[in-house]
């Protein structure tokens, strides 16, 4: 096979919206064919639409599936050694740690190809410190890695710490699979004071901590108008606290790509209480939409994108603290002003075009 016919291979969990916008950008700026192997068609948990590949290969590896909860799953793809060996790539991107991307990485030294290894994680949420085999998992994919890939700087110092270089790590920002379609509407048209948005759990989402806060401001005399859009174990308690409350509330359920924009353009501010997002493209949402952020110090986004460059609102979770705060931000829409003005300037660093260009860069190092 001629060198330029030798495609570069992405091993992932699974598709998700944001990764299809990203792969065919991807295969459309590369000066070679691109295939990504996946672990699994879809996650059940996870109720994604998502069209056919477009521009790129795309194949389902056979193999063992075990699908824990909303955001942890384990894969055992034995097939992706023999893929690796028949395909040849010039280069491979593992996504993230798993028995297969183990493999993946142990065909690809054999074989004597390049591979990078891309994760959203970061040190507060690894499960690598506490746990032996996620730790031996990370050990046996990191240092043998060309180059990370990574949203964060945090994912920088998680793959740092299993001995990668600094330096070989490259940002490559998460971003929304949608743009919004202009004109957005003005922050005082909008019919929705607080919009939530997300899986409707507390242990990661603090669904119940939001409906705390709802509660807090109906005490203080300000019952909000509230929409939220997400779907999850808690949301007959959610829709049931805020009625008791008196607060009139929208409840979506699961709102597909196409439906998300307008949700998030329908809120004059987003309430984001996570326990613990590595990143959380939510936020990256609402900010492109021209809403408002108030967030939780506990993700990625939180620290590196709001607090960064001052786009938005960061408070440790109390629930009296979050009431003031939501009432202070509705009550000041100069304020708003400047946060999204900030927003508009922060936006085109994380954004497609840098991701791909930060792939870019990683693969010209070794192809």
């Amino acid at each position: 096979m001629r060198d330029p016919d030798r495609p570069v291979v992405v091993v992932t969990g699974a598709l998700a919206p944001y990764t299809q916008v990203l792969y065919r950008a991807l295969a459309a700026a590369l000066d070679r064919p691109l295939a990504v192997l996946a672990c699994a068609a879809r996650e059940p948990a996870r109720q994604w639409e998502l069209a056919a590949a477009d521009g790129y290969g795309f194949e389902v590896l056979p193999g063992l599936r075990w699908h824990r909860d909303a955001v942890r799953n384990l894969y055992v793809n034995p097939g992706v050694v023999t893929r690796l060996a028949w395909l040849r790539p010039a280069a491979v991107i593992l996504n993230d740690f798993s028995p297969t991307m183990a493999m993946a990485a142990l065909a690809a030294r054999a074989l004597r190809i390049p591979y990078a290894i891309r994760t959203d994680g970061v040190p507060e949420t690894d499960p690598g410190t506490r746990s032996p085999a996620h730790r031996a998992l990370r050990r046996a994919i990191v240092p043998g890695a060309a180059f990370g890939l990574g949203p964060s700087e945090g994912s920088r110092a998680l793959l740092a710490g299993y001995g990668l270089a600094p330096e070989a790590v490259l940002r490559a920002p998460l971003f929304p699979a949608w743009t919004p379609a202009p004109p957005l509407p003005g922050s005082e048209d909008r019919p929705y004071d607080v919009l939530f948005c997300g899986i409707l759990n507390e242990e990661v989402k603090g669904a119940r901590f939001f409906t705390d806060v709802m509660r807090a401001c109906a005490a203080a005399g300000r019952p909000l108008r509230v929409r939220v859009a997400g779907d999850g174990p808690l949301r007959a308690e959610m829709a049931a606290r805020l009625a008791e409350a008196g607060i009139p509330a929208r409840f979506d359920g699961y709102l597909a790509q196409g439906a998300l924009a307008e949700a998030h353009a329908s809120a004059r501010l987003l309430l984001f209480p996570s326990r613990g997002d590595v990143w959380g493209i939510v936020v990256n949402e609402a900010l492109q939409s021209g809403a408002s952020v108030l967030a939780s110090p506990h993700s990625g986004a939180a620290r590196e994108l709001l607090e960064a460059r001052g786009c938005g609102t960061v408070r440790p979770m109390e629930v009296e603290d979050w009431a003031r705060t939501t009432l202070a931000l509705l009550d000041d829409p100069d304020r708003r002003a400047r946060l999204r003005r900030a927003a508009e300037r922060a936006m085109p660093d994380f954004s497609l075009d840098r991701a791909v260009a930060a792939y870019r860069e990683g693969l010209a190092s070794v192809v």
